[in-house]
């Protein structure tokens, strides 16, 4: 028997995504933004998935390859060193903590496991950080981002990888946070449907010559792949 055939565009899947949307925010999610787009673009998503710079909220940003500028994927008017970031850096070179996590003990660079084991350290500290501090948090007020998991799955074991991905989707659903990991794969590559799984939604990424970034979303669970949209 055929499996049914994915819904896109029309009423139907449009409210499909918005009902998946409220419970997203409500309940927390982790989500795999897929698409060979330049860099200008995939950033531009990281951006808005961190949310409006207006609204109070904790944002950890993981950087696994360092040697780009990690202001780049953060909202407009929020820096690096903003009380309200975290950036998580396994090699310490663009770690930026809040001023009153100072005395947590963070993976050291030259210390024991690969940069993998201490990059989930480093976020199970972040996040908990902000899990404990006040009144705790609000459904969607932690913002989890991965800009990048290429140099992952380049440079570690694909095991290792997805248990780590499995670990981070719910250390962020455990705080009805909301995480976002970015891979430079087209949506229908092999390594994403191995990874989808993981995630409760794809955000998949184009540009076409001469026209806006766009944007479409994918639901497994719901069957459900929406139209084409501006980012």
């Amino acid at each position: 028997m055929a499996s049914p055939k994915p819904r896109f565009r029309g009423e139907d899947a449009v409210r499909d995504l918005d009902a998946v949307l409220r419970t997203m925010k409500r309940e927390g999610c982790h989500l795999l933004v897929t698409g060979e787009v330049d860099a200008r673009v995939a950033d531009r998503a990281t951006r808005r998935l961190f949310g409006d710079p207006n609204y109070d909220r904790k944002r950890v940003l993981a950087a696994p390859d360092s040697s780009t500028h990690v202001d780049r994927y953060l909202p407009v008017d929020v820096s690096p060193t903003d009380p309200a970031v975290w950036v998580v850096d396994p090699t310490g070179r663009e770690r930026s903590i809040p001023p009153s996590a100072e005395d947590r003990t963070l993976p050291d660079a030259d210390g024991d496991g690969s940069d993998l084991d201490r990059l989930r350290q480093e976020l199970v500290q972040a996040v908990t950080f902000y899990a404990d501090a006040g009144d705790g948090l609000a459904p969607a007020e932690l913002q989890v981002g991965v800009a990048s998991a290429d140099a992952l799955l380049e440079r570690d074991d694909r095991h290792a990888v997805e248990q780590f991905l499995r670990t981070l989707g719910a250390l962020v659903r455990g705080v009805d946070g909301m995480g976002h990991v970015r891979v430079a794969l087209p949506d229908d590559h092999p390594t994403v449907a191995s990874l989808s799984p993981l995630f409760d939604a794809r955000i998949e990424l184009r540009r076409r010559d001469g026209l806006v970034p766009e944007q479409r979303w994918h639901v497994p669970d719901r069957d459900v792949t929406t139209a084409w949209t501006q980012l």
